[in-house]
């Protein structure tokens, strides 16, 4: 339940818009970190920076620092990082997202990034979505995520706007 949350955590965030309309829709969200390769992170950041002004903590400003973390106040804060970084977190998480990128990486990635997020939510609060094709393209089946994810989830199926097989994989 996102209204009941302050704080996420996504990798994959692509060019930011899940980020921006969780913010415009769940205005009790305001810890964010979002997570992404470059050169998508950069995108990303100027996407959010260009709404959200300073709220926005770029990698210029996290890529010294040993320990990254929230401030302590009820301020929106978005801290954009690349993968690398995620073992310098040490604020707590209410939430986890990603929409389709870990089901493309290996299976030995994706247990490392399991490895991380687990220590930085505060409880077992995940959201994935998976898309259908992955038997066409050979990508990791949404039932081999939810061993990695210790099968802590459960599979529902929903559709796309473009009537494409979806994948959610949420808690039990």
């Amino acid at each position: 339940n996102l209204k009941k949350i302050s704080s996420y955590f996504e990798i994959g965030g692509g060019f930011g818009s899940n980020v921006h309309l969780l913010i415009e829709n769940f205005p009790n969200i305001k810890k964010i970190f979002y997570i992404d390769i470059v050169p998508n992170l950069f995108v990303g950041t100027e996407y959010l920076r260009s709404i959200y002004g300073e709220a926005v903590k770029d990698y210029d400003l996290m890529k010294d620092k040993k320990e990254i973390s929230f401030l302590n106040t009820n301020e929106l804060e978005i801290i954009c990082l690349p993968p690398w970084k995620i073992k310098n977190i040490v604020s707590k998480v209410d939430h986890f997202h990603n929409a389709a990128s870990l089901q493309e990486m290996t299976e030995i990635i994706v247990k490392n990034y399991f490895a991380l997020i687990s220590n930085i939510l505060k409880k077992d609060s995940f959201s994935l979505i998976i898309y259908d094709d992955w038997k066409l393209n050979n990508t990791l089946s949404p039932e081999t995520i939810n061993k990695i994810f210790e099968n802590k989830l459960q599979l529902k199926e929903f559709y796309s706007i473009d009537n494409k097989k979806q994948i959610y994989l949420i808690p039990n």
